[in-house]
Parts: structure tokens; C-alpha cells; sequence
């Protein structure tokens, strides 16, 4: 049965919420299955790949697909889930390190940290995003991952925004992040890095053609 006008909008709504509720419990239930430390970034994996395959406009069933990323990124993944995890320890202990010193190096130290944790974070985002889009190497992944970070602002400001926007939604709402705190994020990364995408190719395009003049 097809669905037009105002009916047809509510349900592609409530569709969409079905979905990422579906896909944020997959996401924790997985990540719970390796204990965290090794499930967490396969299950991050198969959610953004699995969100991907809807923002594309294709109908995956959800429960095989995400299962079917999982199982086969759950090695490849992890290996750099550990790169991440030990320069995450790195600047954790330099956190706590700065904070026992006194004096204007140690506090620029400290907010020079912060902001170096906060390039980290989105560079990582980028890197989870260019990961699940393209078939490259991870030293190209990362590489991209960089230089769409510092030469993209708008793209780092849409992540920020969905940061923002879940954790003010958790504060309003008791219970929900449960059920879409994850996929959330994993939907403002993936839209923000298409709009990214879809800019440099529009670049790239432009400049193909201006050599071709």
C-alpha cells in the first residue's frame, strides 16, 4: 500500500525512528558481546555501514546486514580500535599529569591538550566515515581523515552539532539514549561526510573542466 502527502511523511518519520532505534540497540547489544574493549569499534563499524546502506535509499534487513559487517570487519577493526585506544590512554594520563602542575606553561599545556583530544575525536568521526565508504588503505583513510578535518570546517561543525544535540536530548528526555544516542551520532558523521564528499567532487569536477578549457 502506497502512502502519499502528510501520511506518507509520518510514516518515512516514524520508519526512520524505528530504524535507528533498531540499529543503536544492535550497536550496544554487539558492542556488549566482545566486552567493549573488543566490541565496540566493529559494532561502531556494521552500525555506520549499516545506516549507509538506508541513507543510499537501499532496504537491507537490518539484523543480517549489521551481523554481516560485524563478522567481517570485527579483526580489521579492531587493530585500528587499538591504535585509537592507547592515544587515547596517551592524552588521558597527560590530562592527569598537567592537571598536578601550576603555573601558565602547564595551563596552556592543558588547553592545548583539550584541543588536540577534541581534533582526535573528529578526525576519528571522519575516519570511521571515509572507513565504511570507500575501499582504501588505511593510511588513505587516515590521510583523508586529516585533511577533511582541518580543511573542512563545516563538515567538523556538523559532528560537533549531532554531539551537542544528543547530549542535550539525553539531558531532556530520561532513558532515550538507550535507544538513540549511537545512531544518532552515526547519522550527523555520515551526512556531514557525504555533504563533505559531494563538495570535493563538485571541486573536483570544476577543475577537470577548467583544464579541459
Amino acid at each position: 500500500m502506497q502512502l502519499g502527502g502528510f501520511s506518507g511523511g509520518v510514516y518515512a518519520v516514524c520508519n526512520w525512528f524505528v530504524r535507528l532505534a533498531y540499529v543503536n540497540v544492535l550497536w550496544i547489544f554487539f558492542s556488549m558481546i566482545g566486552l567493549f574493549i573488543f566490541g565496540f569499534f566493529p559494532a561502531t563499524v556494521a552500525m555506520l555501514a549499516t545506516l549507509r546502506q538506508f541513507v543510499k535509499g537501499n532496504q537491507p534487513p537490518i539484523f543480517k546486514t549489521f551481523w554481516s559487517y560485524y563478522k567481517a570487519e570485527f579483526l580489521k577493526s579492531n587493530r585500528f580500535g587499538l591504535i585509537i585506544f592507547i592515544m587515547g590512554i596517551i592524552l588521558y594520563t597527560n590530562f592527569n599529569f598537567l592537571q598536578t602542575l601550576q603555573g601558565e606553561l602547564a595551563t596552556a599545556l592543558y588547553y592545548g591538550t583539550i584541543v588536540v583530544s577534541c581534533v582526535l575525536l573528529l578526525t576519528v568521526c571522519h575516519l570511521l566515515a571515509s572507513y565504511v565508504e570507500f575501499e582504501q588503505p588505511m593510511k588513505t583513510h587516515i590521510k583523508n581523515a586529516i585533511l577533511i578535518t582541518t580543511g573542512y570546517p563545516l563538515s567538523s561543525l556538523m559532528i560537533i552539532f549531532g554531539f551537542v544535540a544528543v547530549y542535550y536530548v539525553n539531558l531532556w528526555i530520561n532513558g532515550i539514549g538507550f535507544f538513540f544516542s549511537g545512531s544518532l551520532l552515526a547519522m550527523a558523521i555520515l551526512l556531514s561526510a557525504k555533504t563533505t564528499y559531494q563538495k570535493i567532487e563538485a571541486s573536483q569536477t570544476t577543475l577537470k573542466q577548467e583544464k579541459t578549457v
